[in-house]
């Protein structure tokens, strides 16, 4: 037959998966008399042995590291009518896949036209160079779905001019072809239309100033949060401008703090997207000075966890905070009479007066900056005898609220402690050891009486029984405690004895594992097994093993089974040349005594000998059964007794 070839299954060994019987009619043009059978050597195809299982999804052999390609196998034709054969062979290639850059880079755009949409019109291929990575007599199509690249169908039309039709990513992927055999690997990358950043709009900043001049130096920095609203301030920039022009440039970003030049005085706000290089320059707002309240900013207000973060992720630490006990600091040394101070969880907030913090607050993120506001309470009358505030000022400042973590004590509930060891056992000494530093933790060990065993990192119990650890902070002291049991665990004590008669049809040993362990049993070191009971035992010398599930060490002893051999070859050949009953030879005075068919004894023997050899008179017997009595003692019962049977003798 012709060669069969296939493309590399796309893992790049040389090997696939072939149907070698698509050959079959090509083989035997078509006679159906004629069996077709595959097989690896001409050796195996001689003999009728080995052939491929499945031929339908043969793989090519793996030779070392590398795969046989091309690889010859051989076929055996056989005529089904008259049994005659003859051979043939057929070779099988495995074809190489292109071998483009498999990581393009995804193409990316900002989300300028029609702001919103997610769509842009993008230019696949600039990636294409790559791709082709230099691979003569390749082609590259682009599909919007991996079963069009598969299949090879419904590529885009224009794809130096295409527009997303997913948001506000797409994978597009891209069928590299060899444009000789056909075989083809794909490669994908994204197309990704980021979003402009957004941005809040904000209220004016007017400041309170005693006696003022209408000038002051700004802190624009404060509107930041606010214009983010929410967005992580790591991977977002916002600048101030005194234009707009500049603003849209990202140019002449003024710097903080501003002192004003007009009273009020608009600035422009750019706020980029550091990732993305995206920016939005939508957002203004005013600069005005008014008449004074003073906040004064809490560095850090911490509190213990109450519970340990699994996750260990401190961002997700949430505890209730009484705000209230900051107020004295916020006010700093102002009259509590006069002032009021209150707690928002934006700049927003705080400015607009709306949604103010329960007292009893928890927090949403670790550490978190909270805003409190201090407004001025004071009183006036105005000409018509109307009480009114004096002013509509009012001053804010951030809280940071910060959860100290507890520790994480990463200890099992249960361990278990070897003990009455043997040298069998495969645990080592038992030390708990909670894997922390006592550069930065604090330790206290305690036993079940409540007794202080231990200050390290780690702890070596020496009996059963229930523990616990506590682990603190040392910076902190914030801690928390882990209680554990060790459970004593130890070799067995082991007996085992054979529960049928000697010479029985099936022999059984049944095995006692007693101890303060959980055992399992094994016969001649064979397969483990939860019952001591082996049923179908051979004759002759056998080791039973228990060993405890634990791995705190395993017993064995040695059982005697007493059976006589089915039959023997005495060839010379060193294996089976003599018969006798060797589970007997701890009995000197059993007699085995050898028959013909005829009962003609041919050999007395005794089972401490070296056994009958087949010989009578010193001519070798024929093959044959041969009939046998032994006299021996049974064990379970010292009784003495009598067994026939017979066994074969084979040339």
């Amino acid at each position: 037959p012709t060669p069969l070839a296939l493309c590399d299954d796309g893992i790049a060994d040389q090997q696939t998966v072939f149907d070698l019987t698509v050959k079959d009619t090509e083989i035997t043009a078509g006679d159906g008399s004629l069996e077709v059978v595959y097989y690896p050597t001409l050796l195996d195809a001689e003999s009728g042995l080995n052939a491929i299982a499945d031929p339908t999804a043969y793989t090519n052999t793996a030779v070392g590291t590398a795969a046989a390609n091309p690889q010859t196998l051989h076929v055996r034709v056989t005529n089904l009518d008259t049994g005659c054969y003859a051979f043939t062979t057929l070779t099988i290639r495995v074809l190489p896949n292109p071998t483009p850059g498999l990581l393009p880079e995804d193409l990316v755009l900002c989300d300028d036209n029609s702001s919103g949409d997610a769509q842009e019109v993008f230019d696949l291929t600039q990636n294409e160079l790559y791709i082709i990575n230099g691979e003569l007599n390749v082609s590259a199509t682009y599909h919007e779905t991996l079963a069009d690249a598969e299949s090879g169908d419904n590529a885009i039309a224009d794809p130096a001019a295409y527009t997303n039709s997913n948001t506000p990513f797409q994978t597009i992927y891209v069928r590299v072809t060899n444009d000789l055999t056909s075989c083809y690997t794909i490669v994908d990358f994204d197309v990704i239309v980021n979003p402009l950043p957004q941005a809040a709009t904000v209220t004016d900043i007017i400041i309170c100033e005693l006696n003022t001049d209408d000038v002051y130096s700004f802190d624009l920095e404060q509107q930041t949060a606010l214009v983010l609203a929410g967005q992580d301030p790591l991977d977002f920039a916002v600048t101030y401008h005194a234009t707009q022009a500049a603003a849209d440039a990202g140019t002449e970003a003024l710097l903080s703090p501003y002192t004003n030049i007009t009273d009020p005085q608009t600035i422009y706000v750019n706020v980029s997207n550091t990732l993305t290089g995206c920016q939005n320059t939508s957002v203004s707002f005013v600069l005005e000075v008014q008449e004074a309240a003073q906040a004064t900013a809490v560095a850090l207000y911490d509190l213990c966890d109450d519970a340990v973060e699994l996750d260990a992720d401190p961002s997700n630490d949430r505890v209730t905070f009484d705000l209230s006990s900051q107020d004295a600091a916020v006010l700093n040394g102002q009259d509590p009479g006069s002032y009021t101070v209150s707690y928002y969880a934006t700049q927003a907030d705080a400015d607009q007066g709306v949604n103010a913090l329960p007292t009893a607050y928890e927090n949403v993120v670790n550490p978190q900056v909270i805003f409190a506001r201090v407004d001025n309470d004071t009183l006036i009358v105005d000409a018509g005898g109307v009480a009114q505030d004096s002013s509509v000022c009012y001053a804010t400042a951030t809280v940071t609220l910060a959860v100290n973590p507890l520790p994480i004590i990463d200890l099992e509930d249960n361990y278990t402690l070897c003990v009455d060891t043997n040298g069998t056992e495969v645990l080592p000494r038992l030390e708990i050891d909670t894997g922390l530093s006592d550069a930065i933790y604090s330790f206290q060990w305690f036993n079940q009486a409540g007794d202080l065993v231990g200050i390290s990192p780690s702890y070596s119990p020496t009996q059963g029984g229930s523990y616990s650890v506590e682990v603190s902070f040392t910076a902190t002291a914030c801690l928390d405690t882990k209680t554990f049991q060790v459970n004593e665990s130890a070799p067995p004590a082991l007996t085992a004895v054979v529960t049928t008669l000697a010479f029985a049809n099936t022999h059984v040993i049944e095995a006692t594992a007693t101890g303060i362990g959980v055992y399992e049993f094994a016969i001649d070191q064979g397969p483990w097994q939860s019952s001591g009971t082996f049923v179908d035992v051979s004759g002759g010398l056998h080791q039973i093993t228990a060993r405890d599930l634990n791995g705190c060490g395993q017993t064995t002893v040695e059982v005697l089974v007493i059976d006589y051999p089915l039959f023997f070859t005495p060839n010379g050949d060193g294996y089976h040349d003599t018969w006798n009953i060797t589970a007997l030879s701890n009995q000197p005075n059993s007699k085995i005594y050898i028959f013909d068919r005829y009962g003609k004894l041919l050999k007395q023997i005794y089972p401490s000998g070296e056994g009958w050899d087949g010989t009578y008179i010193g001519a070798d017997m024929p093959s044959n059964d041969y009939w046998f009595k032994v006299l021996y003692q049974e064990p379970t019962t010292l009784e003495i007794k009598e067994f026939k049977s017979h066994f074969t003798l084979k040339r």
